[in-house]
């Protein structure tokens, strides 16, 4: 058998069960991660917090006046006490699965109760300093986050939480929660043609018609990704009008079904896990589930955000 190309592994966040929160001793004193001061973040001093990293963005912004949840949807309103963008239902659907992190501040019971598969729970953000959630969050200040909620209330307060820390890119969405976001995210892909719909597997994870997604914002190096499986193979399903890739053998476009099937052929659900690229990611999610409708039944996973370009810089 010739040797195939031995590369990824999952890293587990949201993918497994939802970790402890917090392990670090508040600076208010007592062994509660919850507990806190007023105004730890001293809005005077935009030095680092040693314990936590945290940072005023500017003296007085924690102690100023927050626009409401309202105030902040009407047009034109962004500014330093809104996320960057209050988002209703459509815009959404239209955006689930760009994200680099999603962000369900709801009860650890409600995350227990059901959850999307690809995200970060932090109960009690709504409510606590982000300080406080910095060992899940903390390096994510720059990201492009997604925030929700039940209903749409703790995610406008967890947003303003996350802002007083030093995270910018905060998108907030206000017109329900997670119940309301897989509620219709199964309607669509289920009258789709094209079901099932990216969006459907980032919440579902992997399954007997969804490849598991594996985000760009997910993987940090190249030993993130090499233990997925003893023989992982990572397939190129890009066209063949893209003359750089890993190896020309292991080329496999996913609007050509017949080279899928030929593909398929030379490797074994029972030894091997696959994981497609492409230039972006939406390429490789269609490559995938292309497999497996063409009857591939062992692991397969699919790198989104991001393609060939990102692996060979892991892989330099």
């Amino acid at each position: 058998m010739r040797t195939v190309l031995i590369l990824f592994s999952l890293l587990t966040i949201g993918l497994a069960a939802a970790p402890l929160l917090c392990s670090k001793t508040s600076q208010c004193g007592g062994s509660d991660c919850y507990l806190t001061c007023e105004n730890t973040c001293g809005c005077n001093d935009t030095s680092s917090s040693p314990m936590y990293g945290g940072k005023c963005q500017e003296p007085g912004f924690c102690e100023g006046t927050f626009l409401d949840l309202q105030d902040c949807i009407e047009p034109l309103q962004y500014g330093p006490t809104c996320p960057r963008k209050m988002l209703g239902m459509y815009d959404l659907l239209e955006s689930y699965t760009s994200y680099d992190f999603r962000i369900d501040v709801r009860s650890a019971p409600e995350w227990a109760e059901d959850h999307a598969n690809i995200s970060i729970p932090t109960p009690g953000l709504a409510f606590h300093p982000a300080k406080n959630y910095l060992d899940v969050l903390e390096g994510k200040e720059d990201a492009r986050i997604l925030v929700y909620c039940r209903s749409g209330g703790r995610a406008f307060e967890a947003s303003h939480n996350l802002l007083k820390y030093g995270f910018s890119n905060i998108h907030s969405f206000y017109q329900g929660g997670f119940p309301d976001i897989k509620r219709r995210v199964v309607e669509v892909s289920e009258s789709s043609e094209d079901h099932p719909i990216k969006a459907l597997c980032y919440i579902t994870g992997g399954s007997d018609i969804c490849p598991t997604p594996l985000p760009k914002s997910h993987v940090n190096s190249a030993e993130d990704i090499t233990s997925l499986g003893d023989n992982v193979v990572l397939v190129d399903v890009r066209p063949r009008s893209y003359t750089n890739t890993f190896d020309d053998d292991l080329r496999a476009p996913a609007n050509k079904k017949r080279q899928i099937k030929k593909f398929l052929k030379t490797v074994d659900e029972t030894e091997h896990t696959l994981v497609t690229f492409c230039e972006e990611g939406n390429f490789a999610f269609k490559g995938a589930k292309a497999m497996i409708e063409l009857g591939w039944g062992g692991p397969i996973y699919f790198f989104d955000n991001g393609g060939y370009k990102d692996l060979k810089k892991l892989f330099a």
